[in-house]
């Protein structure tokens, strides 16, 4: 692979794609039909997923926003945004699980559910939030990620670890 002058991120990866041994026999798959448009919805919400589907495909390609180098500055609809609320975490867990404790014990009903956010603090505040909701005690569980160095019959095997 050659070295490209003043590349982006992104054509970088189109390089080193395109260069791969594997290239020639990529078969390239579009899906042509949102089945989540026609199950179990009215015409309102259909037109309303319609909508949100051509903005999320037009973010995915690139066309919206601005040059995408890693990092872009891209402008969500209006209808898209929580603003009328003074917490916003709340609101969209209310929006996103608005029977949370009647369904508590149905596994289906968080499995279709998802709240994706940018960073990790974030995820934390929503966790925080939604585990305020649940009757009982929180548990925490930790976990490690160094070994613990204990004398038993594999030391020579733990220093090399």
């Amino acid at each position: 692979m050659s070295v490209i002058p003043n590349a982006s991120r992104q054509d970088i990866v189109n390089a080193s794609l395109g260069s791969s041994y594997i290239w020639e026999k990529r078969k390239v798959l579009r899906l042509t039909k949102n089945k989540r448009l026609t199950v179990d919805s009215q015409p309102s919400d259909i037109e309303q997923t319609k909508i949100f589907a051509n903005w999320l495909f037009n973010l995915e390609e690139g066309k919206v926003g601005s040059v995408n180098d890693g990092d872009a500055i891209i402008d969500i609809p209006d209808n898209l945004l929580i603003t009328d609320s003074t917490d916003p975490i709340s609101a969209l867990i209310e929006f996103l699980c608005p029977s949370i404790l009647v369904d508590i014990k149905n596994s289906s009903y968080f499995q279709e559910r998802t709240i994706l956010a940018p960073k990790h603090e974030v995820v934390q505040e929503i966790n925080d939030c939604l585990l305020s909701l649940f009757p009982g005690d929180e548990k925490e569980y930790l976990s490690s990620d160094s070994l613990c160095e204990s004398k038993h019959l594999h030391e020579q095997f733990d220093e090399i670890l």
